[in-house]
């Protein structure tokens, strides 16, 4: 079963389909020391945090349930079954249990990468703030919080991060990427996909909406439009090739400090666009700031 220490804030499921070549792993590139640098790991040796959605971090041993009891029972497993089914039967035979089943996974994106579950931590502390304005005298216990209030104590980021399931299964993202038409695309070129450490990309239409992006693997693009319009706007007249370049740009764009990839071949583009300082705290989705 595992003690749900390492917390993965992109699942194994996802990730190994880039896995390949000799050794069967998939390349992990960042920046470090002033240089894009590439090592080789499985899929389960990256993406994660140890306690990443623990509460009690502090404790000798943390609570680790949000891991076990919603990441990987409501989220990541029903998904892996949902992302084989996609890849081979597209969405012929998905049912709209289904369908919800994959949307609580794209909207998990967002809210679980070590930038977001932070940010997350931070405004968890922040609603604390209603509970000091009283009239009169405060209460010991209370005057005791607001102490640990004001000094942004690590023990009340647990406030926040209690609410974490909540948020993604009730966010505004489910309704929209829900009721998008979807799109699945296999590409057909020498290019291959690569995928971020805040993987879920939103292009904007050139007039109005957008595309919600998942590379599922180095030659296969999910999509979620907001219209078809939209759809046919981005994809038509564009080559394969074309479209490798311009969804690649994006992810590494928005990544924070870690691309993956089957290859390092890519390099020239990490050097252009990946920046080296690691996004702030924000949700994973959108174009990313730095610290």
């Amino acid at each position: 079963m595992g003690d749900y220490i390492n917390h993965h804030y992109i699942p194994k499921f996802l990730l190994k389909k880039w896995e390949g070549g000799r050794d069967e792993k998939l390349s992990q590139m960042r920046w470090i020391r002033g240089r894009i640098c590439e090592k080789r790991f499985k899929a389960k040796s990256v993406a994660y945090r140890e306690h990443l959605y623990s509460m009690d971090r502090l404790a000798a041993q943390p609570n680790v349930d949000i891991e076990p009891k919603f990441m990987s029972r409501h989220i990541d497993d029903p998904a892996a079954l949902v992302h084989e089914s996609i890849i081979k039967n597209d969405f012929n035979e998905m049912s709209d249990k289904l369908r919800a089943t994959w949307v609580l996974f794209l909207v998990s994106l967002i809210y679980r990468g070590p930038e977001a579950v932070e940010l997350v931590r931070e405004r968890g502390i922040d609603a604390l703030s209603s509970q000091f304005e009283v009239n009169g005298e405060m209460s010991e216990p209370l005057k005791k919080l607001l102490e640990l209030y004001l000094s942004r104590h690590p023990s009340l980021l647990d406030f926040g991060v209690y609410a974490l399931p909540v948020l993604i299964q009730d966010s505004s993202y489910n309704k929209i990427i829900y009721d998008c038409p979807w799109y699945l695309h296999v590409l057909r070129c020498e290019d291959k996909l690569l995928i971020g450490d805040r993987p879920l990309v939103f292009i904007k239409g050139r007039k109005n909406g957008g595309i919600f992006y998942l590379p599922l693997a180095p030659n296969l693009a999910f999509f979620a439009s907001t219209s078809s319009v939209v759809w046919k706007d981005f994809i038509l007249n564009r080559s394969d090739q074309n479209l490798v370049r311009i969804l690649n740009r994006e992810m590494v764009e928005q990544a924070s400090i870690y691309v993956w990839g089957s290859d390092f071949d890519h390099q020239k583009l990490l050097n252009q666009r990946l920046l080296p300082t690691r996004a702030g705290l924000a949700l994973g989705i959108g174009k990313r700031s730095a610290v």
